[in-house]
């Protein structure tokens, strides 16, 4: 990581201490307001372009990112390297929420190495899905990058894949399931974050 990409991102990004439900499920004590990061297009660009530098030994030919803030950076990503770009939009599908490629551009997924983008890594819900529907199109993950990470989610991640994890920046905050949330347990009330609740 550079110190001073990370320090910027830790300064740009709206950070909430409290009680909250994360769309995991699980419960947290940091919630990011990550669209902030999102209102300087020129400072996005210089994050995305230092991201590109890294990935670009990875052999990626695809990048991919879940609506909205990773397919935001994912297509800068994409457009540093020179590379197509493709998003995972959200759904639910039952109580269950889904990310799915649209048809037309899954068509072109089969054998191709995709580099999977997200803005902020927490519990990892929206980054394992998209992989989870970019494999059941038979891709071949090249690689994780993102801004920021919180915990060890993605990583965990990145190491099921055998792939390398790129981050600009790291943040810590305590994550829980529900049965052994210490808030819950203090009666601190609960904030559910969870798109759709």
């Amino acid at each position: 990581m550079t110190d001073g990409i990370g320090q910027a991102l830790r300064q740009a990004v709206s950070a909430t201490r409290g009680h909250f439900r994360y769309e995991s499920g699980h419960h947290g004590d940091l919630w990011l307001d990550l669209d902030s990061l999102f209102l300087d297009a020129a400072r996005m660009r210089g994050w995305a372009a230092a991201l590109a530098r890294q990935a670009a030994g990875l052999g990626a030919e695809v990048v991919c990112g879940p609506l909205t803030g990773g397919a935001f950076l994912a297509q800068s990503i994409a457009a540093e390297l020179g590379l197509g770009f493709i998003h995972a939009e959200r759904g639910i599908e039952g109580r269950a929420v889904q990310y799915r490629i649209p048809a037309p551009l899954a068509a072109a997924l089969a054998g191709r190495r995709v580099l999977v983008v997200d803005d902020a890594i927490n519990a990892g819900s929206a980054l394992g899905l998209t992989l989870t529907e970019l494999l059941r199109h038979g891709a071949v993950p090249a690689g994780i990058a993102c801004l920021l990470t919180l915990g060890e989610a993605a990583g965990r991640i990145a190491a099921a894949q055998g792939v390398t994890l790129l981050a600009l920046a790291a943040l810590e905050r305590g994550m829980w399931l529900p049965e052994d949330c210490p808030l819950c347990a203090a009666g601190v009330p609960l904030v559910d974050q969870a798109p759709g609740a």
